[in-house]
């Protein structure tokens, strides 16, 4: 009998899956063994073609991945083709998830944007390259401020706005602005059953397409947030991210780990202890090069 290989990377590598019999989490599990580490969600992008490998270290776990299924040498690495551009001439290539699979109760992220006249569509533009996401717990242990910093590119000529969407744990008093740079407050309106806020940001000057502006804003929550994670939705691939949270040096929390959901009722996906600095009284969760999904922290006190 003739075995016909499919020309596609990602047709071909689901189909070499689906004849070894093993699982994307055994997979996962011996890529590590051989230090060459891909995640489970990474693997089902390659293998449903939302994404393909292209860094060096994501060949290299190609390469792992033939002998892992049983594949001659260069089966799938051959499939590949050329790398893609990357830069501000590319093709805004990669996958890109939309809002109601990375949030849950999505409903209520639409209603309020609403109110804005935004749409779903507006929080992937412009493109945020890079985020850093500071949080501020006080000695109760609530939710007491938020640092948001992004590197963002516009995707159109004549870009003078974006949208910031967060949510509360209670909205007894609406979050206010505290600090602003490359930017200002332009409107706030709540979904208040669901607690969803959602913000409207003015450039300080309109952006041409593939222009970059570095803007930064800051966020004081009403009192008696008592969440015990902080989180953020990536819509598009991005160079990198960056999550902090700073407790009161007397109130520091039992553990406190990352964690990454590809999409909105999957399993979380843990991705270690995050860093901590004991000076500083503060946790860091960094990744490089995010795919799109969402990336938080959790704590526990007890």
């Amino acid at each position: 009998m003739t075995t016909t290989v499919p020309a596609d990377f990602s047709a071909a590598l689901r189909a070499a899956i689906q004849r070894s019999g093993l699982s994307l989490n055994e997979i996962s599990r011996r890529l590590r063994e051989q230090d060459t580490p891909v995640s489970i969600s990474a693997l089902s992008y390659w293998q449903n073609g939302e994404n393909r490998p292209e860094r060096a270290s994501s060949l290299a776990a190609v390469t792992a991945l033939e002998e892992i299924l049983g594949q001659p040498p260069r089966t799938l690495t051959a499939l590949l083709g050329p790398r893609r551009p990357r830069g501000r001439w590319t093709n805004r290539g990669g996958p890109v998830v939309t809002y109601d699979q990375v949030w849950h109760r999505p409903e209520s992220v639409a209603r309020a944007l609403a109110k804005v006249d935004a749409t779903p569509e507006d929080l992937k533009s412009p493109h945020r390259l890079s985020q850093y996401l500071s949080y501020r717990v006080d000695a109760r242990g609530h939710e007491e401020s938020m640092l948001v910093r992004r590197l963002i590119r516009a995707d159109r000529d004549g870009t003078t706005k974006f949208v910031f969407v967060t949510r509360c744990s209670s909205l007894t008093h609406p979050p206010t602005i505290i600090h602003t740079e490359g930017c200002r407050p332009s409107r706030f309106r709540a979904d208040v059953p669901s607690s969803t806020c959602v913000f409207e940001f003015l450039l300080d000057r309109p952006l041409a397409a593939g222009e970059l502006a570095f803007v930064e804003f800051g966020l004081r929550f009403p009192p008696g947030q008592t969440d015990q994670h902080a989180q953020i939705a990536i819509y598009r691939p991005a160079r990198d991210l960056v999550l902090q949270i700073a407790f009161d040096p007397d109130h520091l929390p039992r553990t406190c780990s990352g964690y990454f959901q590809p999409r909105s009722g999957l399993p979380l996906e843990k991705r270690g202890e995050v860093s901590f600095n004991r000076a500083a009284s503060t946790y860091q969760f960094i990744t490089l090069d995010p795919e799109p999904g969402q990336y938080g922290i959790q704590w526990c006190w007890r």
